[in-house]
């Protein structure tokens, strides 16, 4: 049985907010309609694509919560007098759409939607939907009931609810009850924030928990205040709660959505002049002066005629409404065309020969999401210009490039996000700012063109040895058990290892070790990372194997056990999936799985690069730029004792050793902290970060600081010059005028201020390495010929070829990725080949030198 939609709309609610937000629109005999039109044009997403839908009203007068606590609501003042006109306009286009409404004395609408909510997301074919923007509704979240808010359009999921209050859904009610709500005078618990209330929570689970554990709280003030005020959290707790069993007398055959009268209905819209509303209607109606059936089929003759407009005009947009399958066609921004999820696949069938058409460009918004309706989308790559690239090559880190995101930075006006036609509308803009902004050759050259590799990497996969992987985790779990029985004999009791509040418990209270700090999450005294290694360095045994049995349990879990669930059972191989818009720098990013991630410094992490494997006759080629943001910064600093190492291939560590060190003699441990310096100035690291990574005093570490400084003089100035920047304009620029925007460089609260400092100083080194690699990858693939590009990791690429074209691809790759960029010292790939991804596995290493000829060394 297909599932319905039942669509229950927080009426007011969304009047008022929509009333803030949107213009405020008036008729020409003055009659406010603002809100209303808001209100409508959401409204009508939903009349097509719900099953069934109601209008949830407050009635407007006192309700049950008024007996509990007089004072709820005193504080609310009167709507603004071209708000209150509108109340009566909303009821009146309720009644002329022919939807239907509730609203119940002595409840409010919240009541009336928890109570229909409840009801209708029990039953098996039914899904349940919320329209609203009040978070008093987020409570109601579960697998069955959909809240979807329209202000920023989006679904709100636990993953939201957890960013935005930091508890799940399920605990929003003691939240609220714990902070109160001003807007609607709720008491709360004076002095408790979110934060505070989100802590208690997660450390005593619920309300009534922390109200029977009050005298375990550590903090004084905190505890006080609960103790005092525990009586205001609990009527605010009844005043915030939902009530479910509003007396509804109606079945579901009331909610069910009919065709309007259209006479009355367009009498409406005539009246309160809402003309854009009118050809919405007739359309969406069929209406033709007499038929008033709701439309369902398009046309395809109507369909083949807006096609030959798109063609003569060059250009299609295209988007896919994926939570309400609709389908919209525009070549203008006056000029639409829907068409429903029931038509979408015979309808592409028509419009196919206008996606391959390259005489027409295609318009879309995140290309890889039109796979899922238009498979072959990559045959039509070099004729799309995909928004959200776009987006991000002109507001790389500034936002997310999701089109509401994309509208609100771009667009003055309120535009209707859901359709084809504000594509057009973006596209305008967006290709007007990368001409003014100088970013045209950013998006042409860098990040449209990589659209082709992304697709075909993730088409390839890389294979993966099954067999090997279960191997191997079948290994660690044999460590992980030991682990865990010498865990307990060292601390005399079986508890759970992976519980941060148990093994702090079990170490610092029951085995008296050293403490270290407190988590000011749980209260509790910290087992973080550090925490562990540095009881470690002090000799103690059971933190050396709780780290251990850590960092096993972690590969077993993220990577060995899950690698195996998402190997593809046709090919058996793995398909990442590459971002190209997600991080502030221009790197890609991978998922599901991500393959970027697998420790490279473990030998555990190297035996499972060594399941990543090619079929019989094929090597795995690495190639890997070596210390290109060194280089880079050597280069851009101008720094001439780094220009000169790399010119005459020297070690940069050693000459940063006898620079820093005043040592001649350099061994393998000065050598490693000055490398610690080098990779660690790239990332302006503080002296507190250096003091941690060396085992030293910050005193000492802030001497190396300021000593690498007075050697590199050049690298300070670099430093200061780029913060400046990021102060002055918000972002940095990489070598090719990348803009990577950094957030929060004028913050004024310090260690978030430091942070974006930081960021600012490596953004153009990091954000050019991409670039580089984006640039090589691009020439690669339109040079290869046999081999396949399998996956990109920072600053590697791995090729798979057949055994007999090593040298010649090899050969291709090194010239290819060193050749990319001519700057002012060399740039070195490291050249590696073998049967499997792990490095140290591999049967020889390539090594190319300067006539390019290429020995195999076993």
């Amino acid at each position: 049985m297909k599932e319905k939609t039942f669509t229950i709309i927080d009426g007011y609610g969304f009047l008022f907010r929509a009333y803030y937000v949107l213009p405020h629109l008036i008729t020409t005999k003055g009659m406010p309609i603002g809100g209303v039109d808001g209100f409508l044009n959401m409204v009508l997403k939903y009349i097509a694509h719900s099953d069934y839908l109601t209008i949830a009203l407050d009635a407007g007068k006192k309700n049950f919560r008024h007996n509990l606590y007089p004072e709820y609501k005193a504080n609310r003042v009167t709507p603004p007098e071209d708000l209150i006109p509108q109340f009566t306009i909303l009821r009146e286009a309720v009644e002329a759409f022919n939807l239907s409404y509730e609203e119940i004395e002595g409840y409010e609408a919240d009541d009336i939607i928890a109570t229909l909510a409840a009801k209708y997301a029990n039953h098996q074919d039914f899904k349940v939907v919320v329209v609203s923007s009040d978070k008093d509704l987020f409570q109601l979240l579960n697998h069955n009931i959909l809240i979807f808010d329209p202000m920023k359009n989006v679904y709100i999921d636990e993953k939201r609810v957890v960013e935005k209050f930091g508890v799940n859904s399920n605990k929003l009610l003691d939240l609220f009850s714990l902070t109160g709500d001003a807007s609607d005078n709720i008491p709360g618990v004076p002095g408790i924030g979110p934060k505070t209330a989100a802590k208690l929570l997660d450390e005593f689970d619920s309300l009534n928990n922390i109200i029977e554990n009050i005298d375990n709280i550590e903090q004084t003030r905190i505890r006080n205040i609960l103790t005092e005020h525990k009586e205001k959290a609990l009527i605010s707790r009844e005043l915030l709660s939902l009530c479910e069993k509003v007396d509804l007398q109606h079945d579901i055959a009331k909610y069910e959505v009919h065709s309007p009268n259209m006479e009355k209905l367009l009498s409406f819209l005539k009246k309160y002049e809402f003309n854009s509303l009118i050809g919405k209607m007739e359309k969406l109606f069929s209406y033709n002066g007499s038929s008033t059936e709701k439309k369902t089929e398009y046309s395809s003759e109507e369909l083949e005629k807006f096609l030959e407009h798109c063609r003569y005009e060059g250009k299609i947009a295209i988007h896919y409404h994926l939570e309400n399958n609709v389908l919209s066609l525009s070549y203008g921004e006056s000029n639409i065309f829907y068409i429903e999820q029931d038509s979408i696949q015979n309808a592409l069938i028509t419009i196919n020969s206008t996606l391959l058409s390259k005489g027409v460009l295609k318009i879309i918004h995140n290309i890889k999401e039109m796979r899922k309706i238009f498979p072959a989308v990559e045959k039509m790559l070099d004729s799309v210009d995909d928004l959200m690239i776009m987006s991000y090559s002109l507001d790389t880190g500034k936002h997310d490039h999701s089109i509401p995101n994309i509208v609100a930075h771009n667009l003055s006006e309120n535009a209707e996000i859901f359709s084809a036609k504000t594509l057009i509308a973006i596209h305008e803009k967006l290709k007007q700012r990368l001409f003014q902004e100088k970013l045209f050759t950013i998006y042409e050259r860098f990040d449209k063109p990589l659209m082709k590799v992304i697709f075909d990497m993730e088409k390839n996969g890389i294979l993966l040895n099954i067999r090997k992987l279960q191997e191997l985790s079948d290994k660690f779990q044999q460590v992980i058990a030991v682990l865990e029985d010498e865990i307990y004999n060292l601390a005399g009791e079986r508890f759970n290892i992976a519980s941060p509040k148990q093994l702090s418990d079990v170490l610092f209270n029951k085995m008296g070790l050293n403490k270290k700090k407190k988590s000011k999450k749980s209260g509790s005294y910290s087992t973080n990372y550090e925490v562990l290694e540095a009881l470690e360095e002090e000799g103690v045994e059971i933190a050396s194997k709780i780290l251990n049995w850590r960092h096993l349990s972690k590969l077993k879990g993220t990577y060995t056990d899950a690698l195996i669930k998402q190997v593809d059972s046709i090919d058996g191989r793995i398909h990442t999936s590459f971002s190209t818009t997600a991080t502030a720098t221009g790197r890609l990013s991978s998922s599901n799985p991500n393959l970027q991630n697998i420790p490279i410094r473990s030998e555990e992490g190297n035996l499972i690069r060594q399941a990543f494997i090619v079929p019989e006759g094929c090597k795995i080629i690495s190639a890997d730029y070596s210390q290109i943001e060194l280089r880079l910064l050597a280069h851009v600093a101008n720094v001439a004792a780094f220009k000169e190492a790399f010119a005459n291939g020297q070690d940069i560590h050693e000459i940063t050793a006898r620079q820093v060190f005043g040592v001649q003699e350099i061994d393998e441990q000065l050598r490693r902290k000055a490398k610690s310096i080098n990779f660690g100035i790239i990332y302006g690291i503080s002296p507190f970060g250096l003091a941690k990574r060396l085992g030293i005093t910050i005193a000492e570490a802030a001497e190396y600081i300021n000593y690498y400084f007075s050697c590199y003089p050049e690298i300070k100035a670099y430093m200061e010059k780029a913060v400046s920047i990021a102060r002055l304009h918000g972002y940095v620029e990489t070598l090719f005028g990348r803009r990577c925007f950094v957030r929060d460089i004028n913050n004024t609260i310090p260690y978030i201020r430091q942070f974006a400092e930081r960021a600012a100083i490596n953004a153009p080194l990091q954000g050019t390495a991409a670039d580089i690699i984006k640039r090589a990858m691009i020439q690669l693939f339109d040079q290869l010929k046999l081999g396949k590009i399998i996956l990109q990791v920072h600053d590697e690429l791995l090729v798979e070829v057949e055994e007999g074209r090593v040298q010649e691809t090899a050969k291709l790759m090194k010239d290819i990725m060193e050749n990319a960029i001519e700057i002012s010292v060399p740039f070195e790939v490291e050249i590696k080949v073998g049967d499997n991804w792990g490095l140290n596995s591999l049967n020889y290493d390539l090594n190319i030198v300067n006539s390019r000829s290429i020995n195999h060394l076993n």
